[in-house]
C-alpha cells in the first residue's frame, strides 16, 4: 500500500493524473461538438444528428421576418429620468460658473461612465463650444439631442455606476454638431 501511495504521489504519478484530466476535458469538449444546435441529443428518435434548417432560422422575436433594413430592431425610448439625467450634464458642461480645467471635470464626473471620465480628463472648459440650452430635449433611442445656441449637443446615455451614481444614467458619449 506504502509503494502504491509512493508512485501515485510521486511526480511521475502526478503528471499521469494531470494527463489523464486533460484528455478527459478533451474527450468532453469533442462530445459537446458533435451536438446538433437545435437542441436534441444525436441519440434521440427522430433526430438526425445535425442542426435543421428550421431551427436556425426560427424567430428569436427581435427582428421581423422580411426585415433587412437599418430599422429593424426596436428601440426602447430613454425614461424621463435618463432625459433629465442629460439636462443637467448638460447644464455642467456648459460651465455657467467659470470653472477651471479641474474644478469643471469634478462637475461632470458624476454624470460620466468611468471610461467616459478618463477622456474628459485634462479637457479645458474653454474649449466648450455654447452658453445655453436653447431648446427641449428629444430622445431616440439611447441618444438625447439638447439644441443649444451654437448647435445640437447629442449625448448617450447608458444605464451603469460610477463612484458618485450607484445604479443610474449615466453619458458614454459626447458628440457635437456645430449649426
Amino acid at each position: 500500500m506504502n509503494r502504491a501511495l509512493r508512485i501515485i504521489f510521486s511526480r511521475y504519478g502526478i503528471i499521469v493524473i494531470i494527463l489523464t484530466l486533460v484528455l478527459l476535458v478533451i474527450a468532453f469538449a469533442q462530445t459537446r461538438e458533435q451536438t446538433p444546435l437545435d437542441g436534441t441529443n444525436p441519440g434521440t428518435s427522430g433526430s438526425t444528428g445535425s442542426a435543421t434548417s428550421e431551427a436556425l432560422t426560427a424567430d428569436d422575436g427581435f427582428a421581423t421576418e422580411a426585415c433587412e433594413a437599418e430599422g429593424c430592431y426596436v428601440e426602447e425610448e430613454l425614461p424621463q429620468e435618463a432625459i433629465d439625467r442629460a439636462l443637467d450634464f448638460t447644464r455642467a458642461w456648459l460651465n455657467p460658473y467659470g470653472y477651471g480645467p479641474n474644478s469643471w471635470h469634478d462637475s461632470i464626473v458624476p454624470f460620466l461612465t468611468p471610461s467616459h471620465t478618463e477622456l474628459m480628463r485634462g479637457v479645458d472648459p474653454v474649449s466648450v463650444p455654447a452658453e445655453e440650452i436653447t431648446g427641449e430635449a428629444t430622445a431616440s433611442g439611447s441618444k438625447v439631442a439638447i439644441p443649444l445656441d451654437t448647435g445640437t449637443l447629442t449625448l448617450t446615455m447608458t444605464e451603469g455606476a460610477n463612484d458618485w451614481t450607484a445604479n443610474g444614467w449615466l453619458v458614454s458619449a459626447i458628440d457635437w454638431e456645430q449649426s
